[in-house]
C-alpha cells in the first residue's frame, strides 16, 4: 500500500482510541480493571506501544488498525519481512501482507499469530511494569537468536493463554503446529 495522508490520520485516531478501548467479554468491573491497570500498573509498555503505534501510524507505517478485546493491532504490509509480530501493553504491531485482506471472521479470529500476540498482552497485565524485563526482553533475544524462538518459554505461555481466550469466547480450534502450548522436546508445559 502506498502513503496516504487521509489514511495515516486515521489510523492515528484509531491507535489514539485504542488507549481506552476494553473487553466487552468481561464483567463490568473486569473492563474498569483492565483500564485502570493500563494507565498504572501496566504503563511502562503502555506507553512505549501508544508512542510507537501512534508513529507509526504518524508516518504511514501502518496500513489497517484492528481491536479485539480491548487490544489495538496496527498492521503494515511489508511481505519482505515475512509474518512478524511484537506485543508491547495493549498495543500489537503486526508486518505481513496476506493479512490484509478482509476474512469474514476478522483480522485476529482468522490468524493465529494475531491470537498469539494477543496471548503476550495477558502477561503485560498479570506483570505489569516487569513485564518488559521479565517477558518482553527474553522474547526479543530469543527472537533473535538461532533456536526455536516458537518453543521459547515466554512463546508458549503466550499460546497457553490465547488458546484458552479464543477458546472460551470464539470457539477457536487452536492449532499446536506453529504455536505450541508445551515444549515439543520434554511434552512439559513452561
Amino acid at each position: 500500500m502506498s502513503y496516504s495522508l487521509s489514511n495515516s490520520i486515521c489510523n492515528t485516531v484509531k491507535t489514539c482510541r485504542g488507549l481506552f478501548l476494553t473487553d466487552s467479554k468481561r464483567s463490568f468491573w473486569g473492563r474498569v480493571w483492565q483500564l485502570f491497570s493500563r494507565f498504572t500498573w501496566e504503563l511502562p509498555q503502555t506507553l512505549v506501544g501508544w508512542f510507537y503505534t501512534t508513529g507509526r501510524a504518524l508516518f504511514g507505517q501502518v496500513d489497517r488498525v484492528d481491536t479485539l478485546g480491548g487490544i489495538t493491532f496496527a498492521t503494515k504490509e511489508r511481505k519482505e519481512l515475512g509474518c512478524m509480530g511484537v506485543s508491547l501493553g495493549s498495543f500489537v504491531e503486526l508486518w505481513d501482507g496476506h493479512w490484509l485482506n478482509d476474512s469474514d471472521k476478522g483480522l485476529v479470529l482468522s490468524n493465529q499469530l494475531c491470537m498469539h500476540e494477543f496471548g503476550h498482552t495477558a502477561d503485560s497485565q498479570r506483570f505489569g511494569p516487569f513485564y518488559l524485563f521479565i517477558i518482553g526482553l527474553p522474547s526479543l533475544i530469543s527472537a533473535m537468536g538461532k533456536g526455536d524462538h516458537n518453543v521459547f518459554w515466554t512463546e508458549i505461555r503466550a499460546n497457553r493463554h490465547a488458546k484458552r481466550y479464543f477458546a472460551k469466547h470464539y470457539g477457536v480450534d487452536w492449532s499446536e503446529y506453529g504455536y505450541p502450548t508445551k515444549n515439543r522436546k520434554s511434552g512439559m508445559k513452561n
